[in-house]
């Protein structure tokens, strides 16, 4: 348990350490080429998918944090309400910030693009469980 806990939180300072590595460099970019308002977007771009990562894995900490014997599919249902909770928090800030915020969309994109793909590629480590164990 306490294994698993640790490498998630891990596995989240790592990820969100690429995220916003990745996004800062993509809003010096944006800032030298296009100027501070699209910079500003891209920032916010990213840290909506920031946001999304984090409320992901809160979820996923709140798992693993649970007893041993839970029911499987307890913990799929748990898994798949996080997935929806991230997919509307990141939805609605998308919104938020291309409409009520009147950010640049295109710089809102790139920057939600570029830390998304520092998600996808942080290659966090979950260890499994071994039968017997």
């Amino acid at each position: 348990m306490y294994q698993a806990r640790d490498s998630l939180r891990l596995a989240l300072r790592r990820t969100l350490t690429v995220q916003a590595s990745l996004t800062l460099i993509a809003a010096v970019i944006a800032l030298f080429t296009k100027g501070e308002h699209f910079a500003l977007a891209v920032v916010y771009g990213g840290a909506v998918t920031i946001v999304g990562t984090w409320l992901h894995a809160w979820r996923l900490l709140k798992i693993a944090v649970t007893d041993v014997d839970t029911d499987p599919s307890h913990v799929g249902a748990e898994v798949f309400k996080g997935a929806i909770l991230k997919l509307t928090a990141m939805i609605g800030l998308l919104a938020v910030g291309m409409g009520a915020l009147k950010l640049n969309p295109l710089g809102v994109l790139i920057g939600f693009t570029v830390a998304y793909f520092g998600f996808l590629s942080a290659r966090g480590y979950a260890p499994r469980s071994k039968p017997g164990k």
